[in-house]
């Protein structure tokens, strides 16, 4: 018997075949539009070999024709390039959705036609599992889990910290961090920076650090689109979406004050609007130290009409209306099971309601990121002339 070829994820992409409805369903578009895009990208389609020969699209297919589209001018992209948008999501509080709501939006913004850079920054590494990454595997057990040293975490996001701290004090050069910044799907699918329980070091860094604390993420993109630390351009990206740790930390606090939109996903069958206050206080007081507000969406999530909790959650949640996401996510089972096979649930079941109501959020955000990258814009162009 064959043995099958060692994989760079613990995910078995290569298994991922989509039939016709569930490639426009990820695509968002109709087979009439699917079978133009095949045809006119000269990008090949996959035949079923039994059967009546159905197209079958692979997952590095999907993304392919997702950058053709881009790069044909057929979705909406940010206008200047070279200057992404920043997306926390946090809430001080476990079991919300953070997470599914972080890889979820990522999957779906890059279907929409962004580059995207998902970021994971809680010790727990649960978005780093959804993207087809172990964060305990060493190297000498690669070969019996099937899988190539690509699929290791070797350098997280602490990585990153430690000698930008260093480097703020002697003004020594970055160190290279070519390998940090995963492609799970490949080059034109999302991207991951991954995390292990070595994350937990960053706390006390940036404890450690001079300066203003909470601005520490901040000033360290603003090097990186100079250009001036290697392997870790985010220069390339439009959106950069962070996940945080489900308590109030150093971490978190400086991915609010680097971040452009917040998301705050509330779960509706829980007392989560105090982790809510909790939040928009760390906000306002980022805002009042340091001049920066992001913009902030509330999304609820475990949402289900038929227990009375929810009504009462309701309530609490519509004093902040303005924040609120036009639709909730409805309490499903799906989600849970999605990190067991190291996916994103939207590649395991894209035409799933659960899938669909995330897709439909994605839309939403995808707006703002384009408000707010064109806002962002103009100011550069007003701060310039």
């Amino acid at each position: 018997m064959t043995q099958d070829a060692p994989r760079n994820t613990y995910a078995k992409i290569d298994e991922l075949k989509y039939r016709t409805r569930a490639a426009c369903s990820l695509l968002g578009v109709s087979d009439v539009t699917l079978r133009s895009y095949s045809e006119n990208s000269g990008i090949e389609v996959q035949r079923a070999a039994t059967g009546v020969a159905v197209r079958l699209f692979d997952i590095n297919t999907l993304f392919r024709l997702t950058d053709w589209r881009r790069a044909s001018g057929l979705v909406k992209v940010p206008k200047q390039a070279g200057k992404p948008v920043f997306v926390t999501v946090d809430v001080v509080k476990g079991g919300t959705g953070k997470t599914t709501t972080a890889v979820e939006t990522a999957i779906h913004l890059q279907f929409l036609g962004l580059r995207v850079l998902a970021i994971d920054l809680d010790v727990q590494a649960n978005l780093t599992q959804c993207f087809g990454y172990e964060d305990d595997i060493v190297l000498e057990e690669i070969e019996r889990f099937g899988v190539t040293q690509e699929a290791l975490i070797e350098q997280t996001f602490a990585k990153l910290v430690k000698p930008f701290i260093e480097y703020k004090r002697t003004r020594r050069a970055m160190p290279d961090l070519t390998g940090m910044i995963k492609k799970p799907f490949g080059q034109h699918g999302p991207h991951v920076i991954g995390a292990d329980t070595y994350l937990g070091d960053l706390e006390l860094d940036i404890a450690n650090s001079t300066g203003p604390r909470e601005m520490l993420f901040k000033a360290m993109f603003d090097l990186s689109l100079e250009g001036k630390i290697p392997g870790f351009d985010l220069s390339q990206y439009d959106v950069v979406i962070m996940d945080c740790p489900p308590n109030v930390s150093l971490t978190s606090t400086a991915a609010l004050a680097a971040a452009d939109l917040v998301i705050a996903p509330v779960r509706m069958d829980s007392f989560a609007v105090k982790g809510l206050r909790r939040l928009i206080g760390e906000i306002e007081s980022v805002e009042e130290s340091y001049k920066v507000r992001p913009e902030l969406v509330i999304l609820p999530t475990h949402y289900s009409p038929q227990f009375s909790r929810i009504s009462r959650m309701q309530a609490s949640v519509n004093q902040y209306a303005d924040s609120l996401a036009p639709h909730p996510i409805s309490l499903s089972e799906e989600f849970p099971k999605a990190i067991e096979n190291y996916l994103p649930l939207a590649l395991q079941r894209p035409t799933s309601n659960a899938s669909k109501e995330y897709q439909v959020f994605a839309e939403f955000i995808h707006g703002k990121i384009l408000q707010i990258a064109a806002t962002k814009a103009k100011k550069a162009t007003h701060e310039t002339s």
